[in-house]
């Protein structure tokens, strides 16, 4: 129960993360320009599923690990493993020097709380 808690928590923060890249990707379109509501619409389905995995994710990982905090590091890691990857990959965008910067602290801080 411990993994499948941790994997459903990468899957729903991936699932999410997915969810908030295609409403930003159709609204902010200029090609095929579309709605604020179409662009919601379109992203509803998997930030509905996202959420389910992120929920049930915490309820059984809070009961089988006893630790929120391994939890939230778990969490905070997966986003900063996913997020990235899908802006490069799926909006087509590179870090600027203080968004790369600041992704390095970023993962420093997440290996200081998983191995310190």
């Amino acid at each position: 129960m411990k993994i499948l808690a941790l994997v459903l928590l990468f899957l729903g923060e991936a699932i999410t993360i997915y969810a908030e890249e295609i409403g930003a990707k159709l609204y902010a379109s200029t090609s095929s320009p579309t709605t604020f509501t179409h662009s919601l619409l379109e992203a509803l389905i998997p930030l509905i599923l996202g959420a389910l995995c992120l929920i049930l994710a915490y309820t059984l990982g809070l009961r089988y690990l006893h630790n929120i905090w391994i939890i939230s590091a778990v969490s905070f890691a997966s986003i900063l493993l996913v997020e990235p990857a899908f802006d490069f990959f799926y909006i087509g965008q590179t870090p600027t020097f203080g968004a790369g910067l600041g992704m390095v602290f970023a993962v420093c801080g997440i290996l200081s709380t998983l191995f310190l």
